[in-house]
């Protein structure tokens, strides 16, 4: 055992001593080994204070990354940073993680809801109990050796009391009569446009779904009966003009056009529809077979409603009220559950996102959902 460490040769037989009796009595650690624990001991925590360190906007940007290496839209990529960015890093950006208390979520919720609604403060709510989920390591598909940020989370859960509305929400509540989409449609700007009214009010789709449609989509069958398969979307939040494929894989559809819309579609292919079978049925205006952007069509579409409402009023009737282009989705759904739907058959129309939905779908009959479609026309007459 060397004696050249030490200051004098007393502390070195001191210590030899000392090792000696560790050595019998099997507790010694050699003098390197126990440099190296000590050096562990002081990277740990060191790295404990970094991380008790990281603040709650390094959490976010760690949360948005997985997201996006998971393959998430970026249209939904896009709602949860503005979400978070305009309502909850301003105020907890800058903090530790671990610093955030259930008592200031609580009080940032009560602010929230305030300010914004009981209805958006709930998607933003959301958002951070998802943010912080993460955090805890509780979510499917991690990396093996992703280290949880915190052992719980500090957030209020979803099924507190204040997330269970009083009310139902008012925008997109009344059901337009056939009359009123025709309407709409014929108030569109271009004559272009009106059959995207058309297909939204008759066949459900979302406003991306129509821009989406092309040619080759279409198709009719030995019994005259007409087809939309639905196959993409156009999105532009986030990162400008797009398609995507649908969200999920009950997004992916075949469904049966009402026959009250068919001459439309029709009369739009043969006017307004180049021959190739990839052309878009809805393109930007000018050259080329160029996405639209849905900002634009909602704005003509709340034009369009605003004049329907100036006429209903001149006529005294009452005008719509906070009517969006999605309440043309909500219209159509409700005419085919009036027509005799199932439950089942109208998550079919309709795509819906869950798992129960795409099984569903999946056993649907088309016939039968061709012969509700056809319904529709008559219906709330």
């Amino acid at each position: 055992m060397s004696l050249g460490t030490f200051a004098t040769q007393a502390d070195a037989r001191a210590a030899q001593h000392v090792a000696y009796g560790e050595l019998a009595r099997g507790t010694f650690i050699p003098p390197a080994q126990r440099r190296e624990k000590i050096k562990a001991e002081q990277a740990a925590r060191q790295a404990q204070a970094d991380a008790d360190a990281r603040t709650v906007r390094e959490l976010a940007e760690a949360w948005l990354t997985w997201q996006e290496s998971r393959g998430l839209k970026l249209g939904s990529l896009y709602t949860y940073r503005r979400h978070l960015e305009a309502h909850f890093l301003p105020d907890y950006g800058d903090a530790p993680v671990g610093s955030v208390t259930a008592v200031e979520l609580s009080e940032w919720l009560d602010r929230l809801e305030a300010s914004k609604g009981m209805d958006a403060a709930a998607r933003i709510h959301r958002d951070v109990v998802a943010l912080f989920k993460f955090a805890t390591g509780d979510v499917p598909d991690l990396p093996r050796n992703f280290t949880p940020w915190l052992l719980t989370s500090p957030v209020p859960p979803l099924a507190a009391r204040r997330l269970r509305r009083p009310n139902l929400p008012t925008r997109n509540r009344e059901v337009l009569v056939p009359e009123d989409v025709r309407r709409l449609a014929a108030l569109m700007p271009h004559p272009e446009d009106r059959l995207i009214v058309l297909l939204a009010g008759w066949a459900a789709l979302r406003l991306g779904e129509v821009l989406a449609v092309r040619r080759r989509h279409i198709t009719e069958d030995n019994n005259g009966t007409m087809w939309l398969r639905v196959e993409s979307q156009v999105q532009a939040r986030g990162s400008g003009v797009r398609e995507e494929t649908p969200k999920s894989a009950a997004g992916h559809r075949i469904i049966p056009i009402p026959s009250t819309i068919r001459a439309d579609v029709r009369a739009h292919l043969a006017e307004h529809t180049a021959e190739d079978r990839d052309a878009l049925l809805f393109p930007r205006r000018g050259p080329g077979n160029r996405l639209h952007n849905p900002n634009t069509i909602g704005k003509r579409f709340k034009a369009a409603v605003d004049q329907l409402n100036r006429e209903r009023t001149a006529a005294g009737a009452h005008p719509v009220e906070e009517f969006t282009f999605h309440g043309l989705r909500h219209t159509a759904l409700t005419r085919l559950g009036q027509a005799g739907a199932t439950t089942a058959e109208l998550k079919a129309y309709a795509g819906h996102s869950d798992s129960k939905s795409v099984e569903i779908y999946q056993h649907a009959e088309r016939g039968r959902l061709s012969a509700l479609a056809d319904t529709m026309g008559g219906a709330g007459r």
